[in-house]
Formats: C-alpha cells, structure tokens, sequence
C-alpha cells in the first residue's frame, strides 16, 4: 500500500469517526430537547428526521463516493425525506405524534431504504442510476456494510462492559463514568459506527455480499417445496383456511416477498454472475410462475377482509404492499412464459417496481393516501350504513390515534341526524371522560355484556323442548365468549331459523345442568364451532371446549348439524362420557 492510499484510508476513518460521533451527539441533543416548549413539535420533527436520515445516509455513501460529493449528495434524499415526515405530522395536532405510528415509519423507512442505492448509483454515474446491475450491487453491498458495522458497534460496547467489570475488581471505575454519561455514550456509538463503515468499505473485496447470496440461493428448492405443497393443500383443506383471515393474508405476503428475494438472489447481477445450475434454474422459474398464485390469494384475503369490515390503516397499508406484490407476480410469470431472455425481463421489471414502490412509500406519507382519513371515513359511512355494529366501531382509535382525520369523524358522528342513537351518545360521552383505552374498553364492555346476555336468550334456540336459558345461566362469562355464539346466532340458516343451537343435558357426571352450544363461524362453506357449557356452577357458569369426533361424513362439522338439532334429530347417550350423537358425529364436552 502506497504513503497516499494509507493517508487517505486514515483521512476517511477518522472523517467518518468525527462525523458519526457529532451526529450522534446531535441525536443526543434532540433526544434531551423533545419536550422542550421553546422548540415547536414540527420543528423538533423535522431536525430529528433531517439529522437522522443525514447521517444514515452520508455513513452509506461515503467510500463508494468521495466525501466531497457524498455529504451534498446526501442532501437530494435527506430533504424530501424529512420534508415528506413533516408532512406526515400535519395530520396530528401535535406533529411528533407520527413517530408513534408504526405504519408511517414503517413506510418512510422502506422509502429511503429503496432509494438509496438509487443515489448512491446516480453519484456514482448519473447516466447509469437505473442500471439494474449497478443498483444489485450497490444494495447488497449496503446491506453488508451496515450489518457489519453495527455488529461492530456491539461488540465495541461488549468490551466495554466487561472491561468495566474487570477494572471495577480494582476500583478502577474510569469505564463505568463514561458509561454513566449520556452524550458520551450516544456520541462514541455514531463515531463507532462511521469508523467501522470506512473499515468495512476498505475490506469491500474481502467482505462482499456473494457468500451471503451463494447462501441464499441454497433455499430456493425447499422455500419452492413448501410454496408447492401449500398450493396443492388448498383445494384438499378449502379456501376457508385462508381467505378473510388477516394473518393469513400478512403470512401470505411474507412469503412472497421471501419468494421474490430468492429470485433476484439466484438471477443475481447480470447474466454473467449466474451460476449455470439446472436444478435452482428451473427451481427458480417454477417459483415465478407460483408467486402470482400466493400473491393473488394474499390480495383476494385482503379484500374479502376489507369488504367485510372495512379500511383500517393496517388494511390500507396491506392493500398497497398486497397490489405491489401482486404486479410482482403477475409480471415474473410473464416474463418466465415468455422464455427466452426471462432473467432480464424480471431485472428490469425489478427496477420499475422499485421505484413503484417509493413512489406509494412516499404517497402514504401525504394527503394523496391519508391512512387515517381513508380508515376513519370508512367506519364512520359503514355505522351510518348500518353495517358497522356500534361495538365494532373503532372510536377510541378515531380520537387518540388516527389524527384529526379520526377526530373530524367523531366530530361527524355527533353532528349526525341519521346515526345517532342512545348507547352511541353514553359511549361519546365516556370516550371524552376516559382518562386511557382500558379506562374505556372496560366501561363500554360492562354495557355490551349485558346487551349480548340478552341478546343471547332471546336468539338461542334450546334443546331439548322444555329447557330455558335465563340471563343469570350466563353468570361470569366474558364478552370474547358470549360474541361468537351471538355473531353464530345471527347468521341464518337456509330455512331462516338462527344458525345456533344449545343441548341441555347433564354431559358430565361433576354438575347436573350443562349444555353444548353449536354455532355458525361464518368462515365459509356452512363452517360450525361447539363449545360446552356448564351452567349451575356455584358462582359462575364456565365455557370449556368441546370435542368433535370424527364422524361419517369426515371430520368438518357444519349447519346440518344444527339443522338435525332443531329438528329433533339428536341423541343424548354414553362414549367414556355422555356425548352428543348428530348427523353421524359424537360431540364430547371437555369437563
């Protein structure tokens, strides 16, 4: 190594410690004003955003770009980035409420984390900032170094820690007061990091992104082996398991977003870094052709979810991720159907959904996709509607959570001349006198408990004829218990009778009046839930599972079963206990 390139390798390690260690001293100072009521919440959100992608982003570009054109480089994606957070906080009376929600961070942080291999790209060679070559690259090359340093920072504190409790056996504490003093540990962690960014740049050729991506690509046979065996599962199980399910849906979209890392894992670069492997070749387009149909049952779980309960942020959020991956897959299959040339069709269209996908980052942090307002407008139509219970109407998110779009709506419903009831009046009230969310929950419950006690008696039909359920049977039980068998109460059968049924009968040996309740899931294809009951405890009646045995037609119980119940066509009688016989199942009480 020449007297120059150690100079300037030394130059760089200290520039970059100095400028880690003033911003996290800058960070720190933020950190120690946020309540501070001479510094505005806009202004203390827009440093706090400024400083923090500043940093973040002159760290990354630094090395692959002289400092003399990566500190202003920096600022083309620094200033819309924390121009673009302020507005975020325009939609909160106080504007420092948008880093407590998770949806706008999540999305501002995928904006910048997309588009800085853009920039650095751009700096490097501004005619080649779409280059798909150059952007793989700089991506995983990013994603290493950072990685790397921050695994540095820990170890750095770890030696830290245990030299502080080796000295402290000889009274030696100079470790334990740097410890103890805030600025210093925030100060020496960003001066830390920015010298271990340089290392790592200087070790580039050494530790590069190509072993983690040779690892990667081990996994595409059995993430394809798995894709496939869910897909084939689906129509032996049903499309219950899956659709209207949001847990499903964010599974689903996970795996995608697996499925297409490992796609632009295996096509790697260009063409010529392509490992010529039969198996993860074919492998590879096979999982193309797939990912529509995972994206595509992701989105259709997503709307039926929608449909049903309509827009929350959450929904919102999921909608734009699910729509992004499904042009994922619908365009990756295009491309491998097309044959020859599919491994650069999809590197292009991997650019193109790339900035796509900045494109809506920064479109949810502006009025043009107002999470909040779009949620809140949603509910609100919904109750007024009719097709919002007011239990399931969101009121304290509109007032505390979803800014002054959720406020303006609970401003709407009290001005409302068609949705106004009574009950919805006392929870306006209680919404305002609410000192917390459990404060609220909790009295809101107590009056819907009573409302589903009654609600229950008077939709349940009993069995056998003779047997009554009264309001006091239901001593002690929960509203998350009492609200299935009502929402199944609720849901007719063909005929028109309730989809709900309850057998009296003494099941078990320990209490003489118990019951088996059957009822609607309303998951599709005439799904049915049992629970057992046991009502004539001491204090309060208990809800326990109930076993459904496999019977003649198959293991999925379903509303002929209650239909055979009101019709008389049942049977109390011994297994190992007293079981229900109906339309060839044993229903076992779980005492």
């Amino acid at each position: 190594m020449t007297l120059s390139a150690s100079l300037q390798m030394a130059q760089r390690r200290i520039m970059l410690f100095c400028f880690g260690f003033i911003s996290g001293l800058a960070l720190w100072q933020l950190a120690e004003n946020w309540d501070n009521p001479a510094l505005s919440p806009a202004l203390y959100l827009a440093l706090f955003s400024f400083i923090g992608s500043y940093a973040t982003l002159a760290l990354a570009l630094c090395g692959p770009v002289p400092m003399r054109r990566a500190l202003p480089g920096a600022l083309i994606l620094a200033l819309p980035f924390s121009g673009l957070i302020s507005l975020g906080g325009l939609r909160y009376d106080l504007a420092t409420n948008v880093l407590d929600q998770p949806i706008l961070i999540s999305v501002s942080l995928l904006f910048l984390l997309l588009a800085t291999p853009f920039l650095l790209v751009g700096l490097q060679d501004r005619r080649a900032w779409r280059d798909y070559a150059a952007l793989f690259e700089a991506a995983w090359t990013l994603t290493i170094r950072y990685l790397s340093a921050w695994v540095f920072v820990s170890l750095f504190w770890l030696m830290m820690f245990l030299s502080n409790a080796l000295l402290e056996l000889v009274d030696v504490e100079i470790i334990q007061w740097i410890i103890d003093i805030d600025w210093l540990v925030f100060a020496l962690t960003g001066g830390v990091l920015g010298l271990a960014m340089a290392v790592v740049f200087e070790l580039r050729t050494t530790v590069s992104p190509f072993l983690l991506l040779r690892l990667l690509r081990l996994l595409v046979v059995p993430v394809l082996a798995v894709v496939a065996l869910f897909l084939a599962a689906i129509p032996l199980r049903g499309l219950s398991q899956v659709f209207g399910d949001f847990s499903a849906a964010a599974t689903l979209m996970s795996v995608a977003m697996v499925m297409i890392t490992l796609i632009a894992v295996v096509l790697e670069r260009d063409d010529a870094r392509m490992r010529d492997s039969f198996t993860i070749s074919h492998a590879t387009q096979a999982l193309a052709l797939l990912l529509p149909l995972v994206t595509g049952l992701a989105a259709w779980s997503i709307w039926l979810r929608v449909a049903e309960y309509g827009w929350t942020p959450d929904r919102v959020l999921a909608t734009c991720t699910s729509g992004v991956l499904l042009g994922y897959g619908l365009l990756y299959a295009l491309a491998v159907l097309r044959r020859l040339g599919w491994s650069k069709r999809i590197r292009r269209i991997n650019v193109g959904l790339a900035l796509v996908s900045i494109a809506i980052s920064a479109s949810l942090l502006t009025p043009l996709l107002n999470t909040d307002r779009i949620s809140a407008n949603s509910q609100v139509a919904r109750y007024l509607d009719g097709g919002l219970p007011i239990e399931d109407l969101p009121l304290w998110q509109m007032q505390f959570e979803w800014g002054r779009s959720g406020q303006a709506a609970i401003a709407a419903l009290e001005n409302s001349s068609t949705g106004q009831s009574l009950e919805l009046v006392e929870r306006l009230q209680r919404l305002q006198s609410a000192k917390s969310r459990w404060e609220f929950s909790h009295s809101v419950q107590d009056d819907r408990l009573d409302t589903l006690k009654a609600e229950l008696v008077e939709l349940m039909p009993i069995r056998p004829k003779g047997q009554e359920l009264q309001i006091e049977d239901l001593k002690g039980l929960q509203v998350n218990q009492l609200s299935p068998w009502v929402a199944g109460c609720r849901r007719n059968l063909p005929d028109g009778r309730p989809g709900c049924v309850m057998v009296i009968d003494e099941f078990a040996p320990t209490t003489s009046r118990q019951g088996v309740v059957l009822y609607s899931n309303g998951d599709g294809f005439q799904s049915v839930n049992s629970n057992h009951i046991v009502l004539d405890d001491v204090d309060f009646s208990r809800v326990n599972s109930a076993k459904v045995v496999e019977g003649e037609r198959g293991s999925d119980l379903n509303t002929s079963a209650i239909e055979a119940i009101l019709d008389g066509n049942y049977s109390v009688g011994p297994s190992s206990l007293r079981v229900l016989h109906v339309d060839g199942f044993e229903i076992m009480p779980n005492p």
